[in-house]
């Protein structure tokens, strides 16, 4: 069972269907799909980003609850509590082992607010008390805000490149 978390500015909650407009407007925004990989449906079929409706999103959530059924993975939707709680991003684990692999996405008009740090670092710390011994992240070397976010939160360059991106480690 994944928890919702809540910081001094956040509700992180699980993913779900409450959240499709909130998923559609962060996966129509073409900031947001600009480094963010190819999109997948649960049956390996690609999802081109950015969406064009709520259909394409919708099978984004699809993927992440059946994830969680599944128990590899999951995603938390982020709420921002001085907003109305409005859907800011996403942020959870692509992988549920002891080097956990996370990830983060967050709507361009919340970018420099200091949002993500905030809900990654909420996210490691559960993670942390969970069986996680170490964190990685992916990312493309153009990428710069969301290197700069991996290395706030301890991570570290390993030398290591998967399919253009860059693994970032830290150790738990």
């Amino acid at each position: 069972k994944i928890p919702t978390l809540t910081t001094e500015r956040l509700r992180m909650e699980p993913i779900s269907m409450e959240h499709s407009q909130g998923m559609y407007d962060l996966w129509a925004d073409a900031d947001v799909c600009k480094y963010s990989g190819t999109e997948k449906d649960y049956d390996g079929n690609v999802i081109d980003t950015p969406v064009v409706g709520h259909t394409e999103s919708d099978l984004i959530i699809d993927f992440w609850l059946r994830a969680v059924a599944d128990g590899w993975g999951f995603r938390w939707a982020v709420l921002w509590l001085d907003s109305d709680e409005a859907f800011t991003g996403t942020v959870g684990f692509n992988s549920l082992t002891t080097c956990t692999e996370i990830a983060y996405h967050l709507l361009p008009r919340h970018w420099g607010q200091g949002i993500m740090t905030e809900a990654s670092e909420a996210a490691i710390d559960w993670r942390r008390g969970n069986g996680a011994t170490e964190i990685e992240a992916f990312i493309e070397p153009e990428n710069i805000p969301a290197i700069a976010l991996a290395r706030r939160l301890g991570m570290k360059a390993t030398g290591t490149v998967f399919e253009r991106a860059r693994r970032y480690r830290m150790s738990l």
